[in-house]
């Protein structure tokens, strides 16, 4: 399943999913406002039906504005309104107020109110104003309606009251008598206090108001705003479920883009650009596509666009815009996912890096801080810094005192120049002192021990001087006394070994010769047994002490030449194929041709010997022996691996040294010189060997410069 999910493909199709959910929503948004656009007549506006239309609540307003606009017109406050809004512009409340009609910074006194109260209305003018005004009511073959004003009667039906309009299915009725006011209606109202606002200029003229839409005009719009409301939730439908399908297609893609099958997180090439240029991309695609198709459907409105051209252009923007936003999007989150961000963003690298810098700075400041304070508390904590601080501050109060005494005598900075003529005496003097000390620390430290610091004059320097030329001197004494104890340590081994080799050689030869006397009885060729076997043992024990004598002294020569590691091992390997054979071991060599080194071929040859011996006599048996040579950064590299009889309990830097075997309870044959042996030659051949301990694993590791011409 995992494989399904995260795989390239099914990525790469979520994509191209994504992106033409993206394109069909805008074309389905495009498309809706283009049949919305197609109607003659803009009623519906998410009303819940179609008695609440602002377009029937405007039909009703209708004969209401007429009455409020012939009292505004004669008295002056207003321009008549003779161009209401049309269907489909927005109708807004302009009531004016006595605070309205008032400048700010004046004030309405009491003899004006009274002035205004006092008015009288013009009834003539008002009559006049609604004559004009019904006979010029464009609206009149939508709806019915009935205004009496005091006497007059202004209707467009064959009502004869006010009341047989309330009959229709849509209908207002306002009626105002003696102050007292009735309000009814069966739809939405836009103005319902009109007629109460010209409570200021007319009290006593009784106004009833009476209108209702004619059924065959209230059937016409009733279906066009329910073809309306279809285009409107039909689109808003559309769009939601291309949205809902963006987004599922979305999150899918952030939950998987970079991610492996296996839960490991890779890049692409796209994830090397910088985030600001990502950003930037995300940001411009997205205002671009929107202005553009902004200027497209503004001149489709303004019928200079086909609607033909809207699609292409609606499916192409919005297309390129969400690939370019998914594509810079998803190589951010792969980035976040990945923890590369901070290293693709100029602004994130740029304050890192000023961050370290105030780091290391801070850390700077704090480390010379620290250090001043170390240096101060050690100076005072000895005796020449008390000395040299005490001369300084004296120094510098004389010469404060006399730089104050020469501004009223000019002579006394005679005495000035002489103090500070003095100081660079002092300074100079001790200086010469600390440079001996310091020539002669540095000829102790490079080996030359017998170097003695001459008399100094400063007294703490003196006392510093004999201090090191007593080092120096009991480190010249220790090292002879060890260099004399290894010369008669090593003396005494060859002279030894060299005067043991006679008797031992006298020893075996006479073995050899009784061994094949015939007559002897079989218990005596028991004995002449034993002592062959125990004479070899003791020649060869003499034969490693010299040889290890002599390398230690410095007095073996050895001649390097080019060498073939395989063929080493080759050769070692036939030298003990009887012992191999019969040890019940598995020797498992790779060594491959054409590692040269350059060292003694008589003593390589020793060392794989010393090594191999030591593998058959400590190995458990039936086990594999691993001998693998190669080759790393220009170094050649022997690795000898078996698995130990006897638990490793020795450390592997002490196994090397003389005498010291790993078989602590002697149970085995061995003297303890062929490892040091081993080590002794490799170490003369310019090479190094090291002993590896892991668990009962035993590894014996070569190392040596390729052979270079």
């Amino acid at each position: 399943m995992k494989k399904i999910v995260y795989s390239t493909a099914l990525k790469l199709v979520a994509v191209i999913l994504l992106i033409a959910s993206v394109s069909l929503g805008a074309l389905t948004v495009v498309s809706g406002l283009i049949r919305y656009n197609e109607e003659e007549q803009d009623i519906y506006s998410f009303e819940r039906n179609f008695s609440e239309s602002w377009y029937l609540a405007y039909l009703l307003s209708r004969p209401e504005n007429i009455v409020f606009d012939a009292y505004y017109l004669c008295f002056g406050e207003r321009e008549p309104s003779d161009s209401l809004p049309e269907p489909g512009e927005e109708m807004e409340d302009e009531i004016v107020t006595e605070e309205e009609t008032v400048p700010e910074d004046e004030t309405v006194t009491e003899e004006q109110t009274e002035t205004e109260t006092a008015m009288e209305p013009d009834l003539a003018g008002i009559a006049e104003s609604l004559n004009r005004m019904f006979e010029d009511f464009y609206d009149s073959e939508k709806i019915n309606y009935f205004v009496q004003w005091n006497d007059l009667v202004f209707t467009n039906c064959n009502a004869a009251t006010a009341e047989e309009l309330m009959q229709g299915e849509y209908y207002t009725y306002l009626k105002r008598d003696d102050g007292r006011f009735v309000d009814r209606t069966s739809t939405a109202r836009i103005r319902t206090y009109l007629i109460e606002d010209l409570e200021r200029f007319d009290k006593t003229s009784t106004m009833v108001i009476a209108c209702s839409v004619k059924e065959d005009v209230a059937r016409e719009y009733r279906a066009i705003w329910e073809k309306q409301e279809r285009i409107v939730w039909e689109t808003v439908l559309q769009t939601l479920i291309c949205a809902a399908s963006a987004l599922l297609l979305f999150i899918y893609l952030l939950a998987v883009c970079g991610k492996n099958k296996d839960g490991t997180y890779t890049n692409m090439w796209l994830d090397r650009i910088w985030l600001e240029v990502h950003l930037a991309a995300m940001v411009g695609a997205g205002i671009g596509a929107v202005a553009v198709l902004w200027l497209v459907m503004d001149e489709y409105l303004d019928s200079h666009f086909p609607s033909n051209l809207v699609y292409w252009i609606t499916g192409t923007v919005s297309a390129l815009g969400s690939l370019v936003i998914i594509t810079s999007l998803l190589s951010v989150v792969r980035n976040i996912k990945t923890r590369r961000l901070p290293d693709t963003s100029v602004i994130l690298s740029v304050v890192r890096w000023i961050l370290r810098l105030i780091v290391k700075i801070l850390r700077g400041i704090g480390r010379g801080i620290k250090a001043f304070f170390v240096a101060v508390i050690r100076l005072l904590s000895r005796k020449t810094g008390v000395i040299l601080i005490s001369m300084l501050m004296a120094y510098t109060a004389l010469v404060a005192f006399f730089v104050i005494i020469s501004v009223i005598e000019p002579v006394c900075i005679v005495f000035g120049i002489s103090v500070l003529l003095f100081a660079c005496f002092v300074v100079a003097h001790r200086a010469k002192d600390l440079d001996e000390v310091k020539k002669g620390v540095n000829e102790v430290r490079g080996g030359n021990v017998a170097y003695q610091i001459p008399e100094l004059k400063c007294e703490d320097m003196k006392a510093l001087a004999t201090d090191i030329n007593g080092i120096a001197k009991g480190l010249d004494e220790s090292v002879a006394a060890k260099v004399k104890a290894e010369r008669l340590k090593t003396e005494l081994i060859t002279n030894v070994s060299h005067d043991l080799k006679t008797p031992i050689t006298s020893i075996i030869g006479y073995t050899e010769l009784l061994s094949h006397v015939e007559g002897l009885p079989e218990e005596a060729r028991d004995y002449v047994a034993v002592i062959a076997k125990k004479s070899d043992r003791l020649k060869r024990l003499t034969q490693d002490l010299f040889d290890i004598s002599k390398v230690q002294s410095g007095n073996d020569d050895v001649v390097f030449e080019k060498l073939d590691m395989a063929l080493l091992i080759e050769q070692a390997l036939g030298e003990h194929d009887r012992e191999i054979q019969e040890s019940g071991l598995t020797f498992c060599v790779n060594a491959p041709k054409e590692l040269y080194i350059s060292a003694d071929g008589r003593k390589m040859a020793r060392v794989l010997s010393n090594l191999i011996h030591n593998v058959l006599k400590y190995s458990m048996k039936n086990t594999r022996v691993f001998m693998n040579a190669s080759e790393r950064e220009g170094r050649v590299i022997l690795e000898l691996k078996n698995i130990s009889a006897y638990p490793l309990s020795f450390n592997a830097e002490d196994i090397t040294k003389r005498f010291v075997r790993g078989d602590e309870s002697r149970t085995t044959e061995g003297n303890g010189l062929g490892l040091a042996i081993a080590k002794s030659y490799t170490e003369i051949c310019n090479g190094s060997l090291e002993i590896v301990v892991d668990g009962d694993m035993f590894k014996a590791v070569l190392t040596f410069d390729r052979y270079s011409a």
